[in-house]
């Protein structure tokens, strides 16, 4: 009886590896499901590597909207939704474009911008775009691949706390165009700097970044190299009490004559959330 429990159990198991086997590799791509876990640990690991830094991430699958970056305890979670991850793939029509969007939250993570989750400014989603094109080029990726993301899919990640499409896209590439400049040369200060005619400093509750406005009514976001990205305008108030707006995307906010920035919501509330300073510069 021995032999033939033991033969038993020796095709008992070979029935469940194969049947793994075949869910890894079969049943997975039919419930449009790919190996989205495995894929994705792939990616962070290769982005990773172009940063010279190990992976510590513990990288999860969920039903979240797209893809988030947060730290649990003292752990540093990466969490991404499979069918969105499908859907920028197929929508860019590029494998590059679903790596930029893991890229850009490994880069909140780098940036250290999850050790105060929940205040999520502008200036911190560009600099992680920023990062992101740049990894996309020492990837390997096109300036056309590493865009391919947020053209296709910007509106899914454009909210409250996300800056226009047009200037993530430019964050995106002067990330790409930077790591360009830099391939293959030795370190080097560059003291060419823009000139720009600055008129005000604005501040956010909750925003450690500050934004400026130009005499050209251009509000602009200066990332860590000093490169001037716009991300709104400076508008004429449609509203007797307000000075003038600050038109961000869709969102506009109203300035009155003592600099102070108020959010006029649809409901007749009135909230202040921030100020504007003017820096003399004429």
């Amino acid at each position: 009886m021995k032999p033939f429990i033991i033969l038993i159990l020796i095709l008992f198991l070979s029935s469940i590896i194969y049947s793994q086997n075949i869910a890894l590799n079969d049943t997975i791509l039919e419930q449009g499901y790919y190996e989205p876990d495995r894929d994705a640990k792939e990616a962070v690991a290769k982005i990773m590597m172009y940063t010279g830094l190990e992976p510590n991430f513990t990288i999860i699958s969920s039903e979240v909207s797209t893809v988030i970056a947060y730290i649990k305890g003292t752990k540093r979670y990466i969490e991404y939704n499979p069918e969105f991850i499908k859907k920028v793939r197929s929508r860019a029509n590029t494998d590059w474009a679903s790596v930029s969007v893991l890229a850009h939250d490994i880069g909140h993570h780098l940036l250290g911008h999850t050790l105060d989750y929940g205040n999520t400014s502008p200036g911190d989603e560009l600099a992680a775009d920023k990062f992101s094109g740049f990894i996309l080029f020492k990837m390997g990726a096109t300036i056309d691949q590493t865009v391919a993301a947020m053209k296709s899919v910007g509106h899914e990640l454009d909210t409250l706390y996300h800056p226009p499409k047009s200037a993530r896209i430019e964050a995106i590439k002067s990330g790409w165009e930077q790591a360009k400049r830099l391939n293959n040369k030795n370190a080097y200060i560059n003291n060419n700097k823009q000139d720009l005619n600055l008129k005000y400093k604005c501040f956010f509750r909750g925003d450690k970044n500050v934004y400026f406005v130009d005499s050209n009514n251009k509000i602009i976001w200066f990332d860590n190299y000093g490169k001037p990205i716009v991300i709104a305008y400076k508008k004429p108030s449609d509203m007797p009490d307000y000075e003038w707006i600050y038109n961000y995307g869709n969102i506009n906010y109203y300035v009155d004559a003592k600099g102070n920035i108020w959010n006029l919501t649809l409901y007749g509330s009135v909230f202040k959330i921030g100020r504007v300073e003017d820096i003399g510069i004429k």
